[in-house]
């Protein structure tokens, strides 16, 4: 009973609408002819046969309900009351609007030639007073050829307007996505980021600290510092300290502003300080640098530079006794940059723990300029090595 209940399938207002004023003009089709129209009009028509005419016509005002879900059913079920009752005319034609609105066009047709071909027969059963009989044959499937093709345009626009609002649908998806890949890559960016300038700086605060903690601990040495090396490593500790809060208050305004003065970027000239850091540090850094320092592509001088701090943090974490050697070189037109230590043959307590993401980050910069990145431990000795390719200039 629900799947014949007129009220299915759920309607939206402007459907319910739509559908209630073609069946209040059908009503009033059927009302018209069926008790207003001059007896002139139908004398064609037996006495007997015209209570049925207006049954029919009203059956048909009433399948107009079911056109929108079953338009072919309809369709075929209007194929009586079209052929027999003058009074179903108007119902029949809507319904054959409706039947090539909703259905395949093909099947459309050939309802539609059957209804052609079962309401011209009509003229000669119930003639009609003051229609000629080729005007009736004329007239009849021009009428239905014109509501059909009517219904047929109705279809495509809809098609039409449908196939647009899907169309927007999958570009609104795309573009959610793309919104949702370029937070992601923005949030690794500023993460790597954050990792290059922080581990760089709290390395060497943790090497500093340590070597205090280990020169004022009377255990471990028999010569106390003097207090001309407490205030030394104290400001050591301070300024690094500080350049960390500076660094990341810089990335955190990036994160909240959308235009912001960017301090300059490092660079290649940059890195003769970044050693001289580590130096201070007490690091023992190696270092050849046998190419221009300007003149490069920005963002590869940029990941030349990280190559190199990664390097030093990853030595002063894991190697903080060793040699650091450092190779910035041109190689067959290639910018070739090594970092190498010995590996220490145990860990000490002092040693800061490593997650592997510095080398991460640092490799997917290396990627993203078309070079190569190998990092691997070789006969005791850890290397770090970055190829960028060569049209840098």
């Amino acid at each position: 009973m629900r799947a014949l209940s007129p009220l299915t399938p759920h309607r939206t207002r402007r459907e319910w609408v739509a559908d209630g004023v073609l069946f209040a003009v059908s009503l009033w089709s059927w009302y018209y002819y069926a008790f207003l129209i001059h007896p002139s009009f139908v004398d064609g028509v037996s006495d007997w046969f015209w209570p049925v005419d207006q049954v029919l016509g009203f059956v048909a005002c009433l399948l107009l309900w079911w056109t929108r879900r079953y338009p072919r059913t309809v369709g075929l079920l209007l194929v009586l009351p079209g052929a027999l009752a003058i009074t179903a005319s108007l119902p029949t034609l809507i319904g054959v609007f409706r039947m090539a609105k909703w259905s395949r066009p093909l099947s459309s047709v050939a309802i539609t030639a059957l209804h052609i071909a079962t309401a011209l027969p009509y003229h000669w059963v119930f003639p009609l007073p003051d229609m000629p009989l080729i005007v009736w044959l004329v007239t009849i499937p021009l009428m239905y050829a014109l509501v059909l093709c009517g219904g047929l345009l109705a279809r495509s626009r809809r098609q039409v307007i449908e196939g647009l609002r899907e169309s927007a649908a999958r570009d609104r998806e795309r573009y959610e996505e793309r919104l949702t890949s370029t937070r992601r890559d923005e949030r690794e960016r500023i993460a790597r980021e954050m990792h290059d300038v922080l581990a760089h700086r709290v390395s060497l605060l943790s090497v500093h600290a340590g070597a205090l903690e280990y020169r004022t601990d009377p255990d471990r040495t028999a010569t106390p510092p003097t207090t001309q090396e407490i205030h030394e490593a104290a400001v050591v500790i301070r300024e690094n300290a500080h350049r960390a809060v500076e660094d990341l208050g810089e990335l955190l305004t990036v994160l909240h502003e959308d235009e912001v003065s960017m301090r300059p970027q490092p660079r290649l000239r940059d890195i003769p300080q970044l050693v001289a850091e580590a130096r201070l540090a007490g690091e023992s850094v190696d270092i050849e640098m046998a190419v221009p320092r300007d003149g490069l592509r920005e963002s590869m001088q940029r990941t030349a530079f990280r190559a190199v701090q990664e390097g030093l943090t990853n030595a002063r974490k894991h190697a903080p006794h060793a040699t650091v050697r450092v190779v910035v070189a041109e190689q067959d037109d290639d910018l070739l940059v090594e970092v190498e230590n010995a590996v220490p043959v145990g860990l000490t307590s002092a040693e800061i723990p490593g997650g592997g993401r510095g080398l991460v980050g640092l490799a997917e910069r290396v990627r993203l300029e078309g070079g190569r990145m190998d990092a691997a431990v070789r006969d005791g000795r850890f290397r770090l090595t970055v190829v960028l390719p060569s049209g840098a200039r």
